[in-house]
């Protein structure tokens, strides 16, 4: 099934990366429509179309693939980076990010992405979750829902959360 997805989830993954910069704001439907493609991922439940195994398979290697390059896209972009700058943060070659930031540019390694996230200097997640959790998480990729600020950043809001979960676990609300 890897190297063999039903025409269903080819349209779906027909929307570029060009097509979602080219939009901002767009959700997933919006882009996957622009894109003729069909997006069942941006309902806030599983839909019935997903009772079909190698349907709800294919969606979501379609969804994983697209939202893998989208981010790396967008958080390169909005740190200033081209893509040369990015794989030499990462020890790799321009036409390795290129295929990464490819929605069809095949099978992406965890420590890949590790990389990345180091050269981000963000974290990354990766954890296996429900259908329902699935199609509701990856209903939104709006360029800023797909940035991950990096650490420094991150810094000032992470130390104000902590200090009112301090003031709230000692009664001073």
């Amino acid at each position: 099934m890897k190297n063999a997805l039903p025409d269903f989830a080819l349209r779906f993954s027909t929307v570029s990366t060009n097509e979602l910069s080219s939009a901002p704001g767009r959700t997933s439907e919006e882009a996957l429509h622009a894109g003729n493609g069909v997006n069942f991922i941006a309902l806030k439940s599983t839909p019935a179309a997903w009772q079909d195994i190698d349907y709800r398979q294919a969606t979501v290697e379609a969804t994983v693939s697209n939202l893998i390059a989208w981010q790396v896209r967008v958080n390169r972009e909005e740190r200033g980076m081209t893509q040369a700058d990015l794989a030499a943060a990462m020890g790799t070659g321009q036409s390795a990010i290129s295929r990464l930031e490819d929605t069809e540019g095949g099978d992406v390694t965890v420590s890949t992405l590790v990389k990345a996230a180091h050269a981000f200097d963000c974290a990354l997640l990766v954890r296996f979750v429900s259908y329902d959790s699935f199609a509701s998480l990856t209903a939104d990729v709006k360029p800023d829902r797909l940035f991950a600020p990096p650490f420094k950043a991150a810094e000032p809001s992470l130390k104000a959360k902590a200090r009112k979960r301090s003031r709230i676990s000692h009664g001073n609300s």
